[in-house]
């Protein structure tokens, strides 16, 4: 797929909605910049995993994409 876009005078690039969906990127992630020739690659930085202790509180960050279906007996046909 090619896309193209303009730089603007700040040096910004807007990367096409349709591109930032398909490839899960949201305001604020990072990315890695490579030049190779004349060609720009951005490449999404992917957070190292977070080390949980044995016998901690869970917290706000435990099981963000868990949903509903997760917990509880609901939807397991009783």
């Amino acid at each position: 797929m090619a896309e193209e876009a303009t730089i603007d005078d700040r040096g910004r690039v807007l990367i096409p909605a349709e591109v930032r969906k398909r490839l899960r990127l949201m305001p604020g992630q990072r990315l890695r910049l490579e030049v190779s020739g004349v060609s720009v690659v951005l490449t999404p930085v992917v957070p190292k995993p977070k080390r949980v202790r044995a016998n901690r509180r869970w917290g706000s960050e435990a099981f963000l994409d868990a949903g509903e279906a997760t917990f509880g007996e609901e939807g397991l046909g009783r």
